[in-house]
């Protein structure tokens, strides 16, 4: 039982507070919460029990959820990428107030903010292409948010792909190979591969692992295309952006252009028979990570 002032009974009452389902109306969405309400024993009024703000925050919540967010869930979408709420809202070219008085329930996202946090809840990779396109980003802040952000697939891997793709189309295989080559060759030279790329064991060689899974995402993120060889019998991937070509350092830029070189020329057999000699290969089993040991015993 609780009390409460009756404005009917004009006297503080006792009574019963319990949950009832109310609609509401944000943004043109119905949303239906559980309001507590407190019923006058008396006359049978009803009244809202909730505190202001408590009511506020579950109605804001309920029309989060049908976007499949939450207030938590706001800054649980900044704190994936690994940034402060300061270089949070420098990456959307938001204010850090804005994300505050998100992420503390004291407003409700406009369209143009909900469809940002909708698409970095449906891939964080996409913030690649948000701070791309914030042209208020000044260089420093810019490279500042990359070395924070944590994703899965980091912009200079993205880049080295963009580099050999921008010089040569290349078919799965091919690309692969490419990318293989151009890793363990300079972790031979300098003891650091260019991308953060991992490699694994298959049937053809050497291939990122989880090669579909980037290559999707690559192509979602319209970083590369697909595009149909000459006699249209095999897929070839094309890039769509330019390299940003300030993610290589001169050493990284002649191994790339190395194995260009070296490779053109080569089908995706010949790469294949080629890495089949490769000492990282033939001494692991199919699915199994290649160490980046085995880059001493490279020979392009």
């Amino acid at each position: 039982m609780e009390k409460m002032y009756c404005f009917e009974c004009d006297k503080d009452v006792m009574g019963e507070v319990n949950l009832k389902k109310t609609k509401y109306t944000i943004h043109g969405r119905e949303v239906v919460v559980d309001d507590l309400i407190f019923t006058c024993p008396i006359c049978g009024t009803e009244y809202d029990f909730d505190e202001l703000d408590e009511g506020l925050y579950r109605i804001y919540n309920a029309y989060l959820n049908l976007f499949g967010l939450s207030f938590e869930k706001l800054k649980e979408i900044r704190e994936a990428l690994n940034l402060s709420q300061e270089l949070f809202a420098e990456a959307l070219g938001w204010s850090k107030k804005t994300i505050t008085r998100y992420e503390n329930a004291e407003s409700l996202p406009q369209k143009e903010y909900l469809d940002t946090y909708i698409s970095l809840l449906n891939n964080k990779n996409n913030i690649y292409n948000i701070i791309k396109n914030n042209k208020n980003l000044s260089k420093e802040k810019y490279y500042k948010i990359l070395n924070r952000i944590n994703v899965d697939i980091n912009y200079k891997s993205i880049n080295v792909i963009l580099y050999i793709l921008n010089k040569v189309i290349l078919n799965r295989t091919e690309l692969m190979k490419y990318l293989f080559a151009s890793d363990f060759l300079n972790y031979k030279l300098f003891n650091k591969a260019i991308s953060n790329f991992k490699y694994a064991h298959a049937p053809f060689g050497p291939i990122v692992n989880n090669q579909d899974a980037l290559l999707n995402l690559l192509i979602k993120q319209d970083y590369i295309k697909l595009a149909s060889s000459v006699d249209d019998s095999a897929m070839l991937f094309a890039p769509l952006q330019d390299t940003d070509l300030s993610c290589f350092n001169e050493n990284e830029i002649k191994v790339l252009d190395k194995i260009i070189d070296e490779f053109k020329g080569m089908s995706a057999k010949d790469l294949s028979d080629w890495s089949h000699k490769f000492k990282g290969w033939t001494e692991t089993k199919d699915g199994e990570i290649i160490d980046f040991k085995y880059a001493k015993d490279l020979k392009i």
